[in-house]
This record gives structure tokens, sequence and C-alpha cells, in this order.
């Protein structure tokens, strides 16, 4: 339950802390004095949109921090510790948010920054919330699918879920058959031009690295005369001798003949004389390597014109297909795949029929397995309101749900839900949108909180002027019920109705000053004597007498007795 409420500079707020107790939690004050400002700090501490808007005139951040008592809530301790959150020996969980005018807003669990996420998500179980908005969900019969059958518990929940997968699993199913048979026409086209394309591309039979020696023997077979003259000169220079001159190898040779002459007069030049010759045999190696290269030299124009031929196929490749061979492949193992899958699209379409035709025999046996278990908690439901409503004086509005079948399939189920009601005897039943006033939507929607807590693990719920446009001993009524939730729930209800306000376990009154020319709200928890002036000021307002406190006394003994 919520153990406390910590707020500085939040709106009127200043700096204030509610510690709350267990059972019905009342809180009451004038108009404008700051009643709903601790309901929005508590939202915005578990986790809601968080505004600079709120932070306190004159101040740079606001902060608000919830503290809960998980001691009996083992489930969503077991899913802290999932989020690495693990409580402390104390069982509390403390929430905090930081809002600053710079934008930059902070959460922590139990003293850790954690992510936006991740913070909603440890608090959306604590807290639930009926006020003035929730109310007016009843006027959107959408809602009234979801009510049911959370109402129906968790195995109509579970159903309607295995529902929605099915018919999920259907919708896409029946989306990719008809793109199928919508593009036929287009996939035969596409099938058409890859088949094309893989054809040519191996009627080419590329292999990697094959330009590049087309290239090279290009390059030798335009230059073949160039080539075979520039080696003539080579071998020339080396070995033939220009005319009229001596080759290489011949001045070499005579000079390694006087080196040699000259070695034997002078030992220490026998190394040059080594030297010099090993340089001989190298120029007449070279030489010989010359002569065979020039006489391989051959100008084959044959090839040459077979070489263009092939190097021009390969460039067209490359311009339709990829900027190199390797490239060019790559696309046609692509294109290859495509048609492999291209082929079997009929094959895919007769598949995709079957399984459309499975999960619409599925969806309709599963969906009649959730109109059942519907119509089960429908008549439950029908029940337990008229004996809730009965309660709340409304003992003459017949409420029924009614149920109108599609003929379609639906991610919701085979029929629309819509809540109906006959606010008098006679009438007929009518959409619960269309005639009810507010007070009756505000006694109607608590019926449903009463009977949700029943189904529901949430440890705490919060009413927010519920008991607006009500009156009489339906007032009465209503603090009679929130105190029987008590007895299970921690509640804590905003009110102006002292009819209700007496049957508070803990009253907290919420009043607003100025100080130094600002406004101030601060929140105080009632004693007994205290409680008394507050009821009598609900009653009365401004003119308390001793008939006025009486009677709120006699409240208090009234409210004590009823709640035994």
């Amino acid at each position: 339950m919520l153990h406390s409420l910590y707020i500085k500079n939040f709106a009127l707020i200043d700096d204030v802390e509610v510690n709350f107790g267990g059972g019905l939690n009342i809180v009451t004050g004038e108009t404008g004095a700051g009643k709903s400002m601790l309901i929005d700090a508590l939202q915005v501490a578990l986790g809601s949109r968080a505004s600079a808007d709120f932070i306190r005139t004159g101040r740079d951040k606001a902060t608000v921090q919830a503290t809960f008592d998980l001691a009996k809530l083992p489930w969503l301790s077991q899913r802290l510790s999932e989020l690495g959150l693990d409580l402390e020996d104390d069982d509390l969980l403390v929430l905090a948010r930081e809002i600053n005018r710079n934008g930059k807003n902070y959460c922590r669990v139990n003293g850790r920054l954690v992510s936006l996420n991740v913070y909603r998500e440890v608090g959306g179980g604590l807290v639930d919330m009926l006020g003035q908005h929730e109310q007016q969900t009843l006027l959107n019969q959408d809602r009234h699918r979801a009510l049911l059958d959370k109402l129906g518990g968790p195995q109509l929940i579970n159903q309607a879920k295995r529902v929605k997968e099915i018919y999920r699993q259907w919708r896409d199913a029946s989306t990719e058959l008809k793109e199928l048979e919508n593009n036929a026409r287009e996939l035969a086209r596409r099938l058409d031009m890859l088949t094309f394309q893989v054809a040519e591309i191996d009627k080419a039979a590329l292999v990697e690295g094959e330009e590049e020696e087309l290239l090279n023997e290009r390059k030798l077979l335009v230059n073949a005369e160039k080539i075979a003259r520039l080696a003539g000169e080579s071998y020339d220079y080396l070995y033939g001798g220009e005319t009229g001159g001596t080759s290489a190898v011949d001045a070499v040779g005579k000079a390694a003949a006087a080196l040699k002459e000259l070695a034997e007069i002078d030992g220490n030049l026998h190394s040059l004389v080594e030297a010099v010759e090993s340089a001989l045999y190298q120029l007449e190696d070279a030489a010989r390597e010359i002569s065979s290269y020039r006489d391989d030299v051959e100008y084959n124009p044959d090839r040459l014109d077979e070489i263009e031929h092939r190097l021009s196929l390969i460039k067209q490749l490359k311009y339709k297909y990829g900027a190199s061979i390797q490239e060019i492949l790559e696309f046609r193992h692509q294109a290859a795949a495509e048609i492999g899958t291209l082929a079997n699209s009929s094959e895919k379409t007769e598949l995709l029929k079957t399984q459309i035709k499975t999960l619409e025999q599925a969806w309709q046996q599963e969906a009649q397995n959730l109109s059942h278990l519907r119509k089960k908690a429908a008549r439950e439901l029908e029940q337990a309101a008229a004996k809730e409503l009965k309660y709340l004086e409304m003992g003459s509005v017949a409420f029924r749900v009614g149920m109108t079948e599609t003929g379609q399939l639906s991610p919701n189920g085979a029929e629309e839900i819509e809540f109906l009601i006959a606010p008098n005897p006679g009438e007929p039943l009518r959409p619960l949108q269309k005639i009810a006033s507010g007070g009756e939507l505000s006694r109607i929607m608590l019926v449903l909180k009463v009977l949700l807590a029943g189904v529901d693990e949430v440890p705490t719920l919060i009413f927010d002027e519920v008991d607006t446009g009500v009156g009489g001993k339906a007032l009465q009524a209503i603090g009679e019920k929130l105190a029987k939730i008590g007895q299970n729930r921690q509640v804590i209800c905003v009110t102006h109705a002292p009819q209700v306000a007496c049957f508070a376990d803990n009253h907290y009154l919420i009043s607003k000053t100025v100080v130094d020319g600002h406004a101030q709200t601060s929140v105080t928890c009632l004693d007994e004597s205290a409680r008394v002036e507050e009821l009598a000021r609900m009653l009365a307002g401004r003119e308390i007498t001793d008939v006025v406190k009486d009677h709120a006394e006699q409240m208090l003994k009234m409210s004590a007795k009823l709640k035994i």
C-alpha cells in the first residue's frame, strides 16, 4: 500500500509529507485548496507525464516521492528482482521523480537512477485511479468489452488473447496472399527478366580475374612492334654490338681479362676480378633471355580482335550488373535465389490459402469459446451490478450487457459489447453513453471498481470526486461502499461530501494560506475533534453552529456503527 507521499515545490505545495494508513483515507478541503494537486503529484510519482508547469513559481525544480509497503505483494517484489531492483529488508519501495525547468528530469527507484520506461513499469501495478476522466471511459463503447473481460477473470482474458493472436496470424496471412495475387502479373514479368539476366551472365562464362589478364594481353599485342624493336636494341647493346661498336658483353669481357692479368701482379685484385666476371655472366644471361623474349613476340591481329570483343562483352555486363566481374557474379547469385522464390510463388499461394482456411476455422472455434465465457461473465456482472446499484440507491435502474454478433472476423471476438441501462421502470434499455447522467456514471463506475477489486491485485484504489452529481441517501451509500472496499484494499478518496467523509479511517485536510504574498498548500491529518470541525464546515459552510457540530458528531457515530 501507499505508505507516504512527499511533495516539494509542486504547484502550490511548498514542502509536504503525507503518511497514509490502511483502510479508507479521505481527503477534503475548500474548493481550490489543492486537493487535486495531491492526486497530480501521486500520478507524477507513478510515472505519468511530468511538465515544468508543475514546478512552483520561483523554484528551479520540483520533487515528488511515493513510498510503498510491498510486504504483502510478493509478485511485485519478484518483478523488481527481475529488473535488478531488489528491495531492502524493510520491503519498502521508494519512487522519486525530480522535475527541472531545464528539461532534465530524473527517475529513481530506491535511490537508483533508472529510465522512465523502467520507472513506469515498476509503478504500473501499485495504484488504480478513478476520477472524472476515468468515468468518461464508460462513454466509450470499446471500454465496455475490456471491462467485461477483466471482470471475467484470467480465463476470459487469456481466451481473448488467444482469439486476438489467431486473428493477427489470419490477417498477416491474408495480407500476404492479397499481395501475391495482386502482383501475380508483375511477378511473372520479374521472373522472365531475372531468367534472362541469369542466362546472359551464364552465357558469358565469366571468371574472376579474367578482365585484368585480358587487359595485360591486349597491351602486349597492341605494342608488339615496339616491344620487338626495343628488345632487339637491348640485345644489340648487350651482346650483338652496335654497327661499328663494341657490345657490353665484349667490353666487360675485355675488362675482366685485363683485370685477371693485373691480379697476377697484385693479388689484392682477385675479388674485383670475381665481381667483374659475375657481372659478365649476368649480362650474358640477360642477353639470352632478351633474345628469347624478342623471338617470342608476335603480332596476332586475330587474337587481339578476340580480346577486344571479350572486353567489350565484359564492359556491357558491368554496365548492367556491377562494377566488376565479382559484382556481376554476385548479382547472378542473388537473381538465381529470387528466381527460386518467385518460382515457388504459386506453391506459396496455395499454402497461404490452406493456412488462412485453417486459421479461420480456429478463430471460429476460439471465438465461440470466448463468446461462451463472455455470456457467463455478463450474467454474473448483471447480477452483481444489480445488487450493488440497489445498495447505491439505484435499485430501479436496469443494467444489462448487450452482445451483438458482428458476423465477421475481428481481433476482439465475434460480438460487440455495450452496456445498456434503463434508468426507470418501464423504459427500454438504451446505450449507457446516450442516457446516463453524471451521477449515474459515477455510481456505475464505482460499482465496476468494486467488482474489479475482487479480481485485481492492485493494493491501492484512488477515487477523485467520484461522488460529483450524487446527492441524498446515495452519498451515504457511496461512503459505506468505499469503507467496505477499504476492509481489503487501501482506499484514498478526494470528496466534497460529508456523508462520504464521515466513513474515513484516516481524514486529511487540505488547506491553503498566503505566506509572504504567495499561496501555500498544507496537509493535516485530523484527530477526532478536528474531524468534527471539518465535517461541520462541509455541512454548513461559514455558519458553523453547535447544532451543525452535533450533526457532525452523529454522522461519525453512525458511520462507526455501519463499519463494524
